[in-house]
């Protein structure tokens, strides 16, 4: 983030603190404070369709203890029911953090099953009780024959269905027969048998219908019976406080939303709204610890969603806190975890690769490339002469078996002697966004005002700068106040043209911050600061850069951080102002034509910081709702 600025407002962690620490357990090797606990010590996976697996967290250990406690879990007894290595504890949790243990239950005969989850766990003040007893029942569909369960999720129902004969298969559903809301389709297996569909996109504590259909190869479509599932809720103090305005037509679709602050520890951090402002999914994820985020959340071209969970990378400039989680993460509708990469299986990764460096702190942004890899942005630090340690950003991309295959450092490229602001946090990346039309990347670098492309050619690129967007960078700026008129802290670059390359458009959320208003004169000394939302034309061969479109905030609307702003299908703009009024902020979609600004659709959120908001179509990749 920063996106905390130099305050850390609402972290507790202290240099002092850790140096006390540091002495206890200099003095006592073998004590410790506090205990281990596990969130349960009996589950159920229910009914489940045979020959379908699910994913399920199972139990969430927490370690309030000041030392690493050991794990070696395995399962015993009759059920079907194995650890997902993707999600799961390592071998160690370590002090002061959680994680969570996912099962999968893969029934292949009909009938209940027990056994049990032993935790194996090493170390002091441990739980009397270190098993986790499990049941589950497989239940056999014949043709025809559906089964509707729920998951972990309270908004989330698990929809089972075994047609009497092969093709595409989908979900529709809504609070009648008429329906009005329908998921992706998948097709059914060669031989025949179940297809599982998780059905998201429902209001709480709502009943719905929801009805299984098969598009046939001849083109007729057979349905199954309408079944009902009532719709339960997240628990009330997870709840963000919204409130939805609209004067006009909104671009169709729900709201994709990811929370980096709020004024309680509790808020919900990733959720999606409908246009009403009404919550309709969400991921709470029991391994959450006091200071881990979600940063950013994304729909998957193939339905699931990727988050990464981690702390504020400016935490780094007082050095690697301890015990935080730091994941990357696919996980299912239901919030299952499908697959995950932590940052020390990266750092051993990265190592048998042959690259040599540690980093910390995997944060911000994840890029999903058409060919299925992710592109991230984290953490290194570097002792640089005459400064100490400084913390920088690599940007790694890993294949689709994530496994580091390209690397680029910015210690390799960049002149750690150019500090803007908050240095020795020196560059606090904050996105990443792929040019289909080159192969190559924008690189949005807060602290440094500056977006760059870096030669990457799909992976064959030599990493070399190819041009630096920003106020003492390559690009003249045609019809603007130099310096005043560049961006200054911003986010979320986006393409807002066709072209991605050559001559083409790129809106963004310029914050602000630090901006410098006339030479060596910056925005909070003596100065007001103020937010806008630009769309620049660049012009790659020329260096030009012209602003074809600005929104300047009035200074009330001041926004110092998070927060960004795309191109909607309709043609409008949505920016999302993350940070107004401290725990406070605002998304509006706006049209403009001919020099008119009109607002069509605002959604406001009290208490918490929406660090991005985007407009997608659906909840399901390739449906409009």
């Amino acid at each position: 983030m920063n996106d905390l600025i130099s305050s850390r407002a609402g972290r507790t962690r202290s240099l002092s603190i850790g140096l006390l620490l540091s002495l206890a357990l200099m003095a006592c090797t073998s004590c410790s404070s506090g205990k281990v606990s596990v969130s349960t010590t009996a589950f159920d996976f229910g009914s489940t369709a045979v020959n379908t697996r699910v994913h399920r967290v199972v139990v969430t250990i927490s370690n309030s203890t000041s030392l690493d406690v050991s794990t070696s879990p395995s399962v015993s007894g009759a059920i079907e029911s194995a650890i997902s290595r993707s999600g799961s504890c390592g071998s160690t949790v370590a002090a002061g953090s959680a994680c969570s243990m996912v099962l999968t239950f893969a029934p292949s005969t009909a009938g209940s099953q027990t056994g049990a989850l032993n935790l194996n766990l090493t170390g002091t003040h441990l739980p009397a009780t270190q098993a986790v007893s499990l049941a589950g029942t497989g239940v056999v569909l014949d043709e025809g024959e559906s089964l509707v369960v729920t998951t972990n999720n309270p908004l989330v129902a698990l929809y089972s269905f075994h047609p009497t004969s092969p093709g595409d298969m989908w979900i529709d559903f809504g609070t009648t027969t008429s329906y009005g809301f329908s998921t992706n389709t998948h097709a059914t297996p060669s031989g025949g048998g179940t297809v599982s569909i998780y059905v998201a996109g429902m209001r709480a504590n709502t009943t719905y219908h929801m009805r299984a259909s098969v598009k046939l190869a001849d083109g007729s479509v057979i349905t199954d019976t309408d079944h009902t599932f009532t719709t339960t809720n997240f628990p009330a103090n997870t709840l963000p406080t919204l409130a939805v305005t609209t004067n006009g037509t909104p671009q169709p679709g729900v709201e994709l939303v990811d929370v980096s602050l709020g004024k309680t520890s509790t808020y919900l951090q990733a959720y999606a709204t409908d246009l009403s402002g009404n919550i309709i999914w969400g991921y709470n994820y029991p391994d959450r610890g006091a200071d881990t985020i979600v940063q950013p959340v994304k729909l998957m071209p193939n339905g699931n969603v990727l988050v990464t969970v981690s702390y504020n990378s400016s935490d780094l400039v007082d050095g690697p806190p301890s015990g935080e989680l730091v994941d990357v993460r696919e996980i299912d509708l239901a919030g299952n975890p499908v697959r995950d990469i932590t940052a020390d299986q990266l750092n051993t990764r990265l190592a048998s690769a042959g690259y040599n460096l540690t980093i910390y702190d995997i944060h911000h942004d994840v890029e999903v490339l058409p060919n299925g890899h992710w592109v991230l942005i984290a953490n290194t630090i570097k002792n640089v002469s005459p400064y100490g340690n400084v913390v920088g950003d690599v940007i790694i991309d890993l294949d689709t078996n994530l496994q580091p295959v390209w690397l680029w450092n910015e210690f390799d490229h960049l002149d750690v002697s150019r500090q803007p602001t908050d240095f020795p946090d020196w560059t606090h990346t904050n996105a990443v966004l792929y040019s289909r039309d080159d192969g190559d990347l924008l690189i949005s670098i807060r602290h440094q005002s500056w977006i760059i492309k870096v030669n990457y050619a799909n992976g064959t690129g030599d990493g070399s700068i190819v041009w630096k967007l920003g106020e003492g960078g390559d690009f003249t700026l045609t019809n603007g106040t130099d310096p005043i008129d560049w961006f200054y802290g911003q986010h979320q670059p986006s393409f807002f043209s066709t072209a991605t390359s050559g001559v083409f458009s790129l809106a963004l959320m310029d914050n602000g911050y630090h901006r410098e208003v006339s030479s060596n004169t910056y925005c909070g000394t003596n100065v007001d600061c103020y937010t806008t939302v630009p769309i620049l034309s660049i012009n790659e061969s020329a260096k030009t850069a012209t602003i074809v479109y600005r929104d300047t905030l009035p200074t009330s609307q001041y926004s110092s951080w998070g927060g960004g702003s795309t191109q909607l299908a309709n043609g409008n703009l949505e920016f999302d102002l993350c940070s107004q009024d401290g725990y406070n902020s605002e998304v509006d979609e706006v049209k403009y034509s001919g020099g008119s600004i009109q607002t069509v659709w605002t959604m406001k959120s009290t208490g918490t910081n929406l660090y991005r908001a985007n407009r997608i179509p659906s909840l399901y990749p390739g449906v409009q709702w």
